[in-house]
């Protein structure tokens, strides 16, 4: 979008402010989007994913163990998305998935022997 004097700031929609602005100043970072699938809120949103206590999800926070969004204020949030991820990164592997690592890491051991 052109930047044009005849055009009201107020009759500008954000999504032309922002586009106006990346124009002008490219060195701006793009606004992060929020999907629609994804939730951001307290403490609230984590006890609900993760099914942990509050005193739980503390004590993970305090410790760097579990994402969160500082807010300048001093307060947190959490996103549904990020959590999700984090919880899923925690998996345990069945012992089928155990084995076929296990006959993988043998097959190049072998190879590396040769």
């Amino acid at each position: 979008m052109k930047i044009n004097p005849d055009i009201r700031l107020i009759d500008l929609k954000v999504s032309d402010l922002v586009e106006i602005l990346h124009q002008e100043w490219p060195r701006i970072p793009a606004i992060a989007q929020v999907s629609e699938e994804d939730e951001i809120g307290g403490y609230e949103i984590a006890e609900r994913i993760t099914g942990y206590s509050r005193q739980t999800l503390y004590q993970l926070k305090s410790a760097g163990q579990l994402p969160y969004l500082s807010l300048p204020n001093g307060g947190v949030r959490f996103s549904k998305k990020t959590i999700l991820t984090w919880l899923l990164s925690h998996r345990c592997l069945t012992e089928t998935e155990v084995a076929e690592k296990a006959m993988e890491f043998e097959f190049k051991r072998k190879l590396r022997r040769k």
